[in-house]
């Protein structure tokens, strides 16, 4: 009896020499993951970094020194010139002087006068000592002085030092009226100044042969009205006294003076 074909019948395929199943190549990726994992991983191992030995750091910082000022324009520094010489003091101001108002020259040798307010001016002059000057313009410092411009009222005039460090040449107190060693002006007052076991002589006409009027002790003041009169080799001004009496009288000879203005 024949046997019935069951392969047929079932529908299912013979299997067949070279024939794969569909679940193999499944299992060769399990194979080769497990050999993965045995084995470790395919990729490069990282290097170990060398180790760092940080730089000890210092105990204690340093002070930092104060920054030195800047050294301003124009100014040289004194460690620069160690002997460079001081600066001048201000020369002192006679206070008493004052613009407009007397001032007496009390320069034991007298006071040059200066065109302008500098040692280096030309002289203009020079005042006598006693002499009684205004005041007109100042004060200007120069030359390590003080200058004043004064004027004696006579024409006589210019810039004078104050004085220095130790003297005062030009004061501001004036004090009682002096006899001033110069010639007779118009207008003056005068004192007479003849010795004082002498007279002066007044007379009514200048000259020598003119009527006398009186005499007169040292020491009278007396105002000039009038002159001068040049005649027998003198000078002769006319005079008024403060009673309202008036007369001639000689200023002097070559070796004495008879009249003296005052300040």
């Amino acid at each position: 009896m024949k046997q019935p074909n069951l392969t047929a019948a079932s529908g299912c395929t013979p299997r067949t020499a070279g024939h794969k199943r569909p679940w193999q190549p499944f299992v060769g990726l399990l194979i080769l993951w497990l050999f993965s994992l045995a084995c470790g991983s395919f990729a490069p191992r990282p290097q170990p970094l060398a180790k760092f030995s940080p730089t000890p750091l210092a105990t204690s910082l340093p002070t930092p020194s104060p920054p030195r000022p800047p050294t301003p324009t124009g100014v040289i520094s004194s460690a620069a010139t160690p002997d460079a010489p001081a600066v001048d003091p201000t020369p002192t101001v006679v206070t008493n002087l004052r613009l407009g108002s007397a001032a007496r020259v009390v320069a034991r040798t007298g006071l040059n006068i200066r065109g302008a307010p500098s040692t280096q001016a030309e002289r203009a002059g020079r005042f006598a000592p006693g002499a009684v000057v205004k005041v007109v313009d100042g004060p200007v410092l120069a030359d390590g002085y003080v200058w004043w411009q004064v004027d004696d009222g006579y024409g006589l005039g210019g810039w004078v030092a104050a004085g220095d460090a130790e003297e005062v040449w030009l004061d501001g107190e004036v004090g009682e009226p002096r006899p001033v060693n110069r010639s007779l002006r118009l207008g003056d007052v005068v004192t007479v100044s003849v010795s004082p076991r002498r007279v002066l002589t007044i007379r009514f006409e200048p000259g020598k042969d003119g009527v006398i009027n009186r005499r007169i002790r040292p020491g009278i003041l007396l105002d000039v009205i009038q002159g001068p009169v040049i005649l027998d080799g003198l000078r002769w001004w006319r005079l008024r006294h403060a009673n309202g009496w008036q007369g001639w009288a000689a200023e002097g000879d070559r070796d004495s003076r008879w009249l003296t203005p005052m300040e």
